[in-house]
């Protein structure tokens, strides 16, 4: 079992690495190895993004109560983000459930340091690429660019890829200003999160007869990503926001180059 220090550890990785386009699954990956820390279960991987899905839950909870007002009150449900994101969603689901076992083929370290470091270039050249809009644009994210999004959402689940950056890239590349693009691709992140642990604990109860235990450790680990995330998302969105995205993409060079040849 990961000792309790090593859970805190992996869920401050989980935690930040999943708010910012770097891929958490290269940085856990990554530091797991860094750091010498045994293999760590498919338990703890799902407490792990259970905590990420609830930080981004609390920090996006005016827009959530804004889509279930609309859902259940049938009020303003064309204003906010539920058509997008239920559109947005579409490939991801069906690419998952299609194409789960093959993408298992390219889950080693080579190719997601690959995938990271290409990426990670493609996000800042069609950020740079990408006209800023002046001001803040309100109006709803139409549901042909939030399909557009969601196709290339669904590659992401290629590891290594960052499901947040490859949102953003594609939100960058139809015209959205940096803002709405970052908080869309978060958002976004809500409905695919929930739709991955759903696919794995099936696939889990299917294969062990069970689904996982709950443990401290998993709490912990929980506990730990949503607290991070959570305390982490805000300085992130506004310092992707002013800054752009060239720093991570050196970060995510260097951290691909390290998992292909050291």
């Amino acid at each position: 079992m990961v000792s309790l220090m090593k859970t805190v550890f992996l869920g401050i990785i989980q935690g930040v690495s999943e708010i910012l386009p770097i891929s958490s699954s290269v940085n856990l990956y990554f530091f797991s190895h860094f750091f010498r820390i045994d293999t760590f279960s498919f338990s703890l991987k799902i407490a792990l993004h259970i905590g990420s899905l609830f930080g981004i839950l609390l920090f996006f909870r005016k827009e959530m109560r804004e889509i279930l007002r609309g859902i259940f009150f049938k009020k303003n449900i064309s204003d906010s983000y539920f058509w997008p994101l239920v559109f947005g969603t579409i490939p991801v689901v069906i690419l998952g459930f299609t194409a789960r076992n093959f993408v298992r083929e390219f889950n080693s370290p080579k190719i997601m340091g690959i995938l990271s470091i290409t990426f990670g270039i493609l996000l800042v050249v069609f950020d740079k690429a990408s006209s800023t809009t002046k001001g803040r644009d309100r109006k709803p994210i139409s549901i042909f660019k939030s399909f557009i999004i969601g196709c290339f959402q669904s590659i992401s689940i290629f590891p290594g890829i960052s499901r947040l950056g490859i949102c953003i890239t594609a939100s960058r590349m139809l015209g959205l200003d940096r803002n709405r693009a970052i908080r869309f691709s978060m958002l976004l992140a809500i409905p695919s999160i929930l739709g991955s642990l759903v696919l794995e604990l099936v696939e889990s109860h299917s294969k062990y007869q069970g689904f996982p235990l709950i443990s401290k450790e998993y709490l912990l680990g929980t506990l730990t990503t949503m607290i991070i995330g959570l305390i982490a998302i805000w300085p992130c969105i506004k310092y992707m926001e002013k800054n752009g995205f060239v720093l991570l993409m050196i970060y995510r060079i260097i951290i691909g180059l390290t998992i292909c040849f050291v």
